[in-house]
Protein backbone atom coordinates (compact mmCIF):
# COMPACT_ATOMS: atom_id res chain seq x y z
CA UNK A 1 0.00 0.00 0.00
CA UNK A 2 1.24 3.16 -0.90
CA UNK A 3 1.53 6.49 1.23
CA UNK A 4 -0.99 9.68 0.33
CA UNK A 5 -0.29 12.63 -1.42
CA UNK A 6 -1.78 15.78 -1.47
CA UNK A 7 -3.60 16.02 -4.93
CA UNK A 8 -2.41 19.31 -5.80
CA UNK A 9 1.29 17.58 -5.28
CA UNK A 10 0.67 15.19 -8.12
CA UNK A 11 -0.48 17.65 -10.52
CA UNK A 12 2.90 19.92 -9.77
CA UNK A 13 4.93 16.31 -10.11
CA UNK A 14 2.70 15.65 -13.28
CA UNK A 15 4.37 19.36 -14.94
CA UNK A 16 7.46 18.51 -13.58
CA UNK A 17 7.84 15.53 -14.83
CA UNK A 18 6.76 16.21 -18.65
CA UNK A 19 8.80 19.29 -18.41
CA UNK A 20 12.07 17.49 -18.20
CA UNK A 21 10.99 15.08 -20.55
CA UNK A 22 10.21 18.22 -22.98
CA UNK A 23 13.54 19.62 -22.26
CA UNK A 24 15.64 16.34 -22.51
CA UNK A 25 13.94 15.26 -25.81
CA UNK A 26 14.88 17.33 -28.60
CA UNK A 27 15.58 15.03 -31.62
CA UNK A 28 15.77 11.39 -30.12
CA UNK A 29 12.36 12.47 -27.84
CA UNK A 30 10.61 14.09 -31.21
CA UNK A 31 11.97 10.57 -33.27
CA UNK A 32 10.14 8.28 -30.18
CA UNK A 33 6.82 10.13 -30.38
CA UNK A 34 6.62 9.78 -33.80
CA UNK A 35 6.45 5.52 -33.42
CA UNK A 36 7.10 2.80 -36.21
CA UNK A 37 4.05 2.03 -38.39
CA UNK A 38 5.67 -1.20 -38.11
CA UNK A 39 4.57 -1.59 -34.29
CA UNK A 40 2.57 0.19 -31.88
CA UNK A 41 3.12 0.38 -28.77
CA UNK A 42 -0.22 0.13 -26.75
CA UNK A 43 -1.27 0.50 -23.03
CA UNK A 44 -3.77 -1.46 -21.26
CA UNK A 45 -4.39 -1.27 -17.24
CA UNK A 46 -5.34 -4.43 -15.14
CA UNK A 47 -9.29 -3.72 -15.27
CA UNK A 48 -11.72 -5.11 -16.96
CA UNK A 49 -12.98 -1.67 -18.47
CA UNK A 50 -10.20 -2.18 -20.49
CA UNK A 51 -11.89 -5.13 -22.11
CA UNK A 52 -12.08 -3.72 -25.60
CA UNK A 53 -8.43 -4.34 -25.71
CA UNK A 54 -7.87 -7.21 -23.65
CA UNK A 55 -10.42 -9.10 -26.17
CA UNK A 56 -9.45 -7.36 -29.57
CA UNK A 57 -6.31 -9.06 -28.66
CA UNK A 58 -6.81 -12.52 -27.25
CA UNK A 59 -9.85 -12.39 -30.35
CA UNK A 60 -7.01 -11.43 -32.82
CA UNK A 61 -8.95 -8.76 -34.26
CA UNK A 62 -6.82 -6.13 -33.45
CA UNK A 63 -4.39 -8.77 -35.52
CA UNK A 64 -6.82 -9.03 -38.35
CA UNK A 65 -7.59 -5.11 -38.47
CA UNK A 66 -3.93 -3.36 -37.87
CA UNK A 67 -1.73 -5.57 -40.07
CA UNK A 68 0.63 -5.47 -41.20
CA UNK A 69 1.39 -3.56 -37.80
CA UNK A 70 2.24 -5.37 -34.95
CA UNK A 71 0.46 -4.71 -31.43
CA UNK A 72 2.64 -4.50 -28.35
CA UNK A 73 0.55 -4.60 -25.06
CA UNK A 74 2.08 -2.54 -21.99
CA UNK A 75 0.23 -2.60 -19.10
CA UNK A 76 0.07 0.09 -16.53
CA UNK A 77 -1.06 0.56 -12.86
CA UNK A 78 -2.30 4.09 -13.53
CA UNK A 79 -3.31 6.75 -16.23
CA UNK A 80 -0.12 8.94 -14.44
CA UNK A 81 2.32 6.36 -15.47
CA UNK A 82 0.83 5.75 -18.81
CA UNK A 83 0.28 9.41 -19.44
CA UNK A 84 4.18 9.56 -18.62
CA UNK A 85 4.95 6.87 -21.57
CA UNK A 86 3.02 8.46 -23.67
CA UNK A 87 4.12 11.81 -23.53
CA UNK A 88 7.66 10.30 -23.56
CA UNK A 89 7.11 8.40 -26.83
CA UNK A 90 7.76 5.38 -24.94
CA UNK A 91 4.14 3.84 -26.05
CA UNK A 92 1.75 4.99 -29.29
CA UNK A 93 -1.53 4.92 -27.10
CA UNK A 94 -3.72 3.91 -24.30
CA UNK A 95 -6.93 2.79 -23.47
CA UNK A 96 -7.47 5.41 -20.34
CA UNK A 97 -10.00 6.70 -17.67
CA UNK A 98 -11.71 10.20 -18.26
CA UNK A 99 -9.55 12.34 -15.52
CA UNK A 100 -6.09 10.90 -16.55
CA UNK A 101 -6.93 11.99 -20.42
CA UNK A 102 -8.27 15.29 -19.70
CA UNK A 103 -5.74 16.08 -17.30
CA UNK A 104 -2.96 15.11 -20.24
CA UNK A 105 -4.52 17.18 -22.87
CA UNK A 106 -4.77 20.50 -20.74
CA UNK A 107 -0.98 20.50 -19.55
CA UNK A 108 0.47 19.43 -23.00
CA UNK A 109 -2.14 19.43 -25.85
CA UNK A 110 -0.35 16.44 -26.93
CA UNK A 111 -2.71 13.86 -27.06
CA UNK A 112 -6.42 12.99 -28.40
CA UNK A 113 -8.98 10.62 -28.13
CA UNK A 114 -9.77 8.54 -31.20
CA UNK A 115 -12.60 6.58 -29.55
CA UNK A 116 -15.05 5.24 -26.69
CA UNK A 117 -14.24 2.05 -25.33
CA UNK A 118 -16.24 1.85 -21.85
CA UNK A 119 -19.16 3.26 -19.63
CA UNK A 120 -19.94 2.23 -15.90
CA UNK A 121 -18.09 0.14 -13.91
CA UNK A 122 -16.67 1.83 -10.96
CA UNK A 123 -18.13 1.78 -7.43
CA UNK A 124 -17.16 2.44 -3.73
CA UNK A 125 -17.35 -0.76 -1.44
CA UNK A 126 -16.35 -0.74 2.27
CA UNK A 127 -15.29 -3.68 4.37
CA UNK A 128 -17.79 -5.35 6.47
CA UNK A 129 -16.69 -5.03 9.94
CA UNK A 130 -15.37 -1.79 9.39
CA UNK A 131 -18.42 -0.05 10.88
CA UNK A 132 -19.85 2.22 8.11
CA UNK A 133 -23.48 1.98 7.48
CA UNK A 134 -24.03 5.33 6.65
CA UNK A 135 -21.99 8.03 4.39
CA UNK A 136 -20.98 10.00 7.82
CA UNK A 137 -19.43 6.87 8.70
CA UNK A 138 -16.57 7.18 6.36
CA UNK A 139 -15.00 9.91 9.11
CA UNK A 140 -11.26 8.96 10.49
CA UNK A 141 -11.76 5.71 7.88
CA UNK A 142 -8.80 4.84 4.61
CA UNK A 143 -10.57 4.74 1.63
CA UNK A 144 -8.41 2.96 -1.09
CA UNK A 145 -8.50 4.50 -4.91
CA UNK A 146 -5.95 2.96 -7.60
CA UNK A 147 -3.96 5.63 -7.60
CA UNK A 148 -4.26 9.87 -6.86
CA UNK A 149 -5.08 11.58 -9.61
CA UNK A 150 -7.16 8.95 -11.09
CA UNK A 151 -10.79 8.93 -12.01
CA UNK A 152 -11.58 7.26 -9.43
CA UNK A 153 -10.09 9.31 -6.97
CA UNK A 154 -11.31 12.51 -8.44
CA UNK A 155 -15.20 11.01 -8.23
CA UNK A 156 -14.38 10.12 -4.05
CA UNK A 157 -13.30 13.46 -3.82
CA UNK A 158 -16.38 15.25 -5.18
CA UNK A 159 -18.56 12.60 -3.52
CA UNK A 160 -17.14 13.73 -0.41
CA UNK A 161 -17.77 17.34 -0.85
CA UNK A 162 -21.00 17.23 -1.98
CA UNK A 163 -21.73 15.06 1.54
CA UNK A 164 -20.08 17.56 3.48
CA UNK A 165 -16.78 15.72 3.80
CA UNK A 166 -12.93 16.32 2.88
CA UNK A 167 -9.92 14.13 2.07
CA UNK A 168 -7.35 14.33 4.83
CA UNK A 169 -4.70 16.19 2.78
CA UNK A 170 -7.74 19.33 1.86
CA UNK A 171 -7.72 19.42 5.88
CA UNK A 172 -10.69 16.86 6.31
CA UNK A 173 -10.82 13.33 8.10
CA UNK A 174 -11.34 10.52 5.23
CA UNK A 175 -7.61 9.71 4.56
CA UNK A 176 -7.42 8.64 0.82
CA UNK A 177 -5.00 5.71 -0.02
CA UNK A 178 -2.94 4.45 -3.14
CA UNK A 179 -3.70 0.96 -3.75
CA UNK A 180 -3.37 -1.63 -6.83
CA UNK A 181 -6.23 -2.92 -6.74
CA UNK A 182 -5.03 -6.86 -6.65
CA UNK A 183 -3.49 -6.21 -3.61
CA UNK A 184 -7.71 -4.86 -2.04
CA UNK A 185 -8.39 -8.32 -1.09
CA UNK A 186 -5.27 -9.00 1.29
CA UNK A 187 -5.56 -5.55 2.77
CA UNK A 188 -9.45 -5.75 3.78
CA UNK A 189 -9.31 -9.03 5.12
CA UNK A 190 -6.10 -7.53 7.77
CA UNK A 191 -8.34 -4.35 8.29
CA UNK A 192 -5.45 -2.28 6.83
CA UNK A 193 -8.13 -0.57 4.45
CA UNK A 194 -12.07 0.21 5.13
CA UNK A 195 -13.46 0.91 1.89
CA UNK A 196 -11.86 1.45 -2.01
CA UNK A 197 -13.75 3.18 -4.95
CA UNK A 198 -12.18 1.28 -7.43
CA UNK A 199 -13.56 -0.03 -11.55
CA UNK A 200 -14.41 -3.28 -12.19
CA UNK A 201 -14.09 -6.09 -11.66
CA UNK A 202 -12.57 -5.39 -8.26
CA UNK A 203 -15.90 -3.98 -6.74
CA UNK A 204 -17.65 -7.68 -7.25
CA UNK A 205 -14.75 -9.37 -6.75
CA UNK A 206 -14.52 -8.02 -2.82
CA UNK A 207 -18.41 -8.29 -2.16
CA UNK A 208 -18.31 -12.00 -3.82
CA UNK A 209 -15.27 -12.62 -1.66
CA UNK A 210 -17.32 -11.81 1.27
CA UNK A 211 -15.42 -8.71 2.65
CA UNK A 212 -17.32 -5.78 1.46
CA UNK A 213 -20.71 -4.50 0.84
CA UNK A 214 -21.40 -1.53 -1.68
CA UNK A 215 -22.03 1.99 -0.37
CA UNK A 216 -21.84 3.96 -3.82
CA UNK A 217 -22.69 2.65 -7.30
CA UNK A 218 -21.26 5.49 -9.19
CA UNK A 219 -23.57 5.01 -11.76
CA UNK A 220 -26.40 6.24 -9.64
CA UNK A 221 -24.22 9.50 -9.34
CA UNK A 222 -24.88 10.49 -13.11
CA UNK A 223 -28.45 10.78 -14.59
CA UNK A 224 -29.38 8.57 -16.44
CA UNK A 225 -26.48 6.07 -15.27
CA UNK A 226 -24.06 6.69 -17.95
CA UNK A 227 -20.17 8.01 -17.20
CA UNK A 228 -17.30 7.27 -19.25
CA UNK A 229 -14.76 4.97 -18.03
CA UNK A 230 -12.38 4.62 -20.65
CA UNK A 231 -11.54 5.96 -24.09
CA UNK A 232 -8.91 5.48 -26.28
CA UNK A 233 -6.26 7.70 -26.74
CA UNK A 234 -3.30 8.42 -29.13
CA UNK A 235 -0.18 10.29 -28.92
CA UNK A 236 -0.97 13.69 -31.16
CA UNK A 237 2.45 13.18 -32.69
CA UNK A 238 1.91 9.02 -33.21
CA UNK A 239 -1.49 10.03 -34.87
CA UNK A 240 0.31 13.13 -37.16
CA UNK A 241 3.03 10.54 -38.12
CA UNK A 242 0.86 7.61 -39.01
CA UNK A 243 -2.86 8.16 -39.40
CA UNK A 244 -3.38 5.42 -41.42
CA UNK A 245 -2.39 2.75 -38.37
CA UNK A 246 -4.92 5.01 -35.99
CA UNK A 247 -7.74 4.65 -39.04
CA UNK A 248 -6.95 0.80 -38.39
CA UNK A 249 -6.62 1.15 -34.44
CA UNK A 250 -9.82 3.01 -34.55
CA UNK A 251 -11.26 0.18 -37.01
CA UNK A 252 -10.08 -2.83 -34.71
CA UNK A 253 -11.31 -1.34 -30.82
CA UNK A 254 -15.16 -0.75 -33.44
CA UNK A 255 -14.57 -4.38 -34.46
CA UNK A 256 -13.68 -6.00 -30.98
CA UNK A 257 -16.46 -3.66 -28.87
CA UNK A 258 -18.72 -5.64 -31.63
CA UNK A 259 -17.92 -8.47 -31.09
CA UNK A 260 -18.01 -7.95 -26.98
CA UNK A 261 -22.06 -7.27 -27.37
CA UNK A 262 -22.12 -10.08 -29.89
CA UNK A 263 -20.50 -12.59 -28.47
CA UNK A 264 -19.90 -11.93 -23.88
CA UNK A 265 -19.25 -15.57 -23.19
CA UNK A 266 -16.69 -15.55 -25.28
CA UNK A 267 -15.52 -12.46 -24.28
CA UNK A 268 -15.56 -12.77 -20.95
CA UNK A 269 -13.22 -16.25 -21.43
CA UNK A 270 -10.95 -13.97 -23.67
CA UNK A 271 -10.86 -11.24 -21.04
CA UNK A 272 -10.60 -13.51 -18.08
CA UNK A 273 -7.18 -15.16 -19.76
CA UNK A 274 -5.71 -11.51 -21.24
CA UNK A 275 -6.53 -10.06 -17.52
CA UNK A 276 -4.75 -12.71 -15.96
CA UNK A 277 -1.59 -12.08 -17.89
CA UNK A 278 -1.91 -9.09 -17.08
CA UNK A 279 -1.81 -9.65 -13.40
CA UNK A 280 -5.54 -9.58 -11.99
CA UNK A 281 -5.97 -12.35 -9.42
CA UNK A 282 -7.91 -15.10 -10.26
CA UNK A 283 -11.65 -14.40 -10.37
CA UNK A 284 -14.30 -17.01 -10.44
CA UNK A 285 -16.34 -17.07 -13.33
CA UNK A 286 -19.49 -15.68 -11.52
CA UNK A 287 -17.53 -12.61 -10.55
CA UNK A 288 -16.58 -11.49 -14.47
CA UNK A 289 -20.06 -12.36 -15.47
CA UNK A 290 -21.60 -9.73 -12.76
CA UNK A 291 -19.42 -7.42 -12.89
CA UNK A 292 -19.76 -7.57 -16.95
CA UNK A 293 -23.44 -6.67 -16.31
CA UNK A 294 -22.10 -3.16 -15.06
CA UNK A 295 -20.26 -2.00 -18.11
CA UNK A 296 -21.26 -0.79 -21.38
CA UNK A 297 -19.16 -1.08 -24.31
CA UNK A 298 -19.22 1.58 -26.79
CA UNK A 299 -16.94 3.50 -29.72
CA UNK A 300 -19.06 6.56 -28.51
CA UNK A 301 -16.77 8.80 -25.89
CA UNK A 302 -19.33 10.14 -24.52
CA UNK A 303 -17.71 14.16 -24.44
CA UNK A 304 -20.02 14.96 -22.02
CA UNK A 305 -19.37 13.12 -19.43
CA UNK A 306 -15.64 14.15 -20.32
CA UNK A 307 -16.54 17.78 -19.27
CA UNK A 308 -18.25 16.83 -15.91
CA UNK A 309 -15.39 14.87 -14.49
CA UNK A 310 -13.01 18.18 -15.68
CA UNK A 311 -15.71 20.38 -14.19
CA UNK A 312 -15.74 18.39 -11.19
CA UNK A 313 -11.37 18.90 -11.34
CA UNK A 314 -11.60 22.40 -11.38
CA UNK A 315 -13.93 22.51 -9.13
CA UNK A 316 -11.30 20.28 -6.43
CA UNK A 317 -8.94 22.97 -7.05
CA UNK A 318 -6.75 20.21 -9.41
CA UNK A 319 -6.96 22.37 -12.81
CA UNK A 320 -7.05 26.15 -13.54
CA UNK A 321 -8.05 25.43 -17.31
CA UNK A 322 -11.28 25.91 -18.06
CA UNK A 323 -13.23 22.66 -18.25
CA UNK A 324 -14.60 23.46 -21.83
CA UNK A 325 -10.97 23.15 -23.14
CA UNK A 326 -11.23 19.50 -22.97
CA UNK A 327 -13.53 19.29 -26.06
CA UNK A 328 -10.35 20.26 -28.09
CA UNK A 329 -8.68 16.49 -27.23
CA UNK A 330 -11.38 14.90 -29.69
CA UNK A 331 -10.10 13.50 -33.07
CA UNK A 332 -13.01 11.51 -34.64
CA UNK A 333 -12.86 11.71 -38.36
CA UNK A 334 -11.55 8.28 -38.38
CA UNK A 335 -14.07 6.46 -35.98
CA UNK A 336 -16.83 8.57 -38.49
CA UNK A 337 -15.67 7.14 -41.65
CA UNK A 338 -15.10 3.60 -40.04
CA UNK A 339 -19.33 3.92 -38.65
CA UNK A 340 -19.74 5.33 -42.33
CA UNK A 341 -18.20 2.26 -43.96
CA UNK A 342 -19.82 -0.57 -41.13
CA UNK A 343 -22.92 1.02 -41.96
CA UNK A 344 -23.58 1.59 -38.43
CA UNK A 345 -25.19 4.52 -36.90
CA UNK A 346 -23.26 7.97 -37.09
CA UNK A 347 -22.01 10.25 -34.07
CA UNK A 348 -24.46 12.75 -33.16
CA UNK A 349 -21.37 15.13 -32.00
CA UNK A 350 -19.27 14.31 -35.14
CA UNK A 351 -19.80 17.91 -37.25
CA UNK A 352 -18.42 19.06 -33.62
CA UNK A 353 -15.34 17.41 -33.27
CA UNK A 354 -11.82 17.65 -34.50
CA UNK A 355 -10.63 15.99 -37.35
CA UNK A 356 -7.48 13.97 -38.16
Amino acid sequence: MRGTRPLASLVVSTLVAASVLAASGCASSAARARGSAEVLRLGVFPTLTHAPAYVGIGSGIFAHHLRPTRVELHVFNSGYEAGTALLSGSIDASYMGPWPAASLYLKSGEVVVVSGATLGGASLVVRLGAEIDTRQDLRGKRIAVPNLGSSQDVALRTWLHRNGMRASDEGGDVSIVEVRPAELLQLFKADRVDGAWVPEPYPTWLVQEGVARELVDEASLWPPGRFLSANLVVSAAYLGAHPDVVRRLVRANVGAIRFLREHPRRSQRSAERQLSWAGVPPMSAAVLEAAWQRLTFTWDPIPESMIAVTRDAYALGVVSARPERVLGIYRLDALSAVLDDEGLPPLEIRSTMGST
